[in-house]
C-alpha cells in the first residue's frame, strides 16, 4: 500500500501541481551524469600508484570515493530537479480509490 504524508500546503487528496521543468534543467543533468560516467572510467589513473591520500589511499580508491559521492550528488540533484510529482500523486489517487472499492487487495485475508 502506498503511504502519502500531506504536506503542511496542501490538504490530503489535493493533487500536487505540475511543476515546470525546463529543457536546460533536463541539459544540465544530462551532462552531469556524463560527466560522473567519465569519471567512473577513469584510464588516466589506471597505471598511477601515486599520490597516496593520508599516505595510505592509491588514486585509484580515493578516486573512487569521488565518483561514489558524485554519483549520490547527481540522483539528489535528479530527484530534486526532475521527479514526475504528479505522477506519483496519480499513483497515490489509484490506490486511495482502489481501497475504498472491498478492500481486495494483496495485504487482505481471503478467508
Amino acid at each position: 500500500m502506498l503511504v502519502q504524508e500531506p504536506t503542511a500546503d496542501r490538504r490530503p487528496g489535493e493533487a500536487t501541481p505540475i511543476r515546470p521543468r525546463s529543457g536546460a534543467t533536463y541539459a544540465f543533468l544530462t551532462l552531469a551524469a556524463i560527466a560522473v560516467l567519465v569519471m567512473r572510467h577513469d584510464y588516466w589513473n589506471w597505471d598511477t600508484p601515486y599520490p597516496l591520500l593520508f599516505g595510505c589511499l592509491p588514486v585509484a580508491l580515493w578516486w573512487q570515493a569521488l565518483v561514489s559521492l558524485s554519483a549520490c550528488a547527481l540522483m539528489w540533484l535528479m530527484v530534486r530537479l526532475a521527479w514526475p510529482h504528479e505522477l506519483e500523486d496519480a499513483a497515490f489517487e489509484s490506490n486511495r480509490a482502489g481501497d475504498g472499492a472491498g478492500g481486495a487487495g494483496p495485504d487482505s485475508s481471503a478467508g
